[in-house]
């Protein structure tokens, strides 16, 4: 297993050294040309999963078993079910609190092509993922803003308030799999309201 080149825990060495994480600014199309906003999953714990051509078999990996571990009821269900599957409530919340969601989001980056081939992506993609939204990067933003490992895995994990708390590129051991889920446990409780 190919070991993981980048991981970052930002949530307590910001918090540690006193300073707020970073907001996390993106807007990108997706599949169906509607403009998506990753504020509009603010109250939520978001998980972009993104990487070129070659990164995402293992992204759509990740992103499935991330989706059934924090959505056991999608097990086995077609994607359009499974999506609307809710989440695991945060353990011990006191009553009335909302316990946020956990949003995996996969991002295609595909870089700069012309216009027909970026219809031709979008086709595919439509095709492919019919029920699932899948966010296009034409502009290497995703690159740009967060770093990409090329034909691996790529992930930035954000938090309720939109600030990014953690990043890893490359395939998750067991180990940084482990710790991946422990952060999203920790920023639900951290966002629950």
């Amino acid at each position: 297993m190919k070991s993981v080149i980048a991981f970052a825990v930002l949530a307590l060495a910001s918090v540690a050294a006193g300073q707020a994480p970073p907001q996390a600014a993106l807007t990108l199309d997706d599949q169906f040309e509607k403009a998506q906003n990753i504020n509009q999953y603010r109250g939520d714990v978001l998980i972009l999963l993104y990487g070129d051509r070659d990164g995402m078999p293992a992204n759509k990996g990740l992103g499935e078993k991330l989706h059934v571990h924090f959505h056991p009821t999608a097990q086995g269900k077609p994607p359009a079910e499974a999506n609307r599957a809710p989440a695991t409530p945060v353990p011990n919340l006191p009553q009335g609190m909302r316990s946020p969601e956990v949003r995996v989001v996969p991002v295609a980056c595909v870089g700069k092509v012309p216009d027909l081939v970026k219809n031709i992506i979008r086709g595919r993609i439509k095709k492919d993922a019919p029920d699932t939204t899948v966010l296009l990067d034409f502009e290497n933003k995703m690159k740009d803003q967060f770093g990409m490992k090329e034909g691996e895995p790529n992930l930035v994990l954000i938090d309720t308030q939109g600030r990014v708390r953690m990043k890893a590129a490359g395939e998750l051991d067991a180990a940084t799999y482990s710790k991946l889920l422990q952060a999203v446990d920790y920023l639900r409780k951290e966002g629950a309201r």
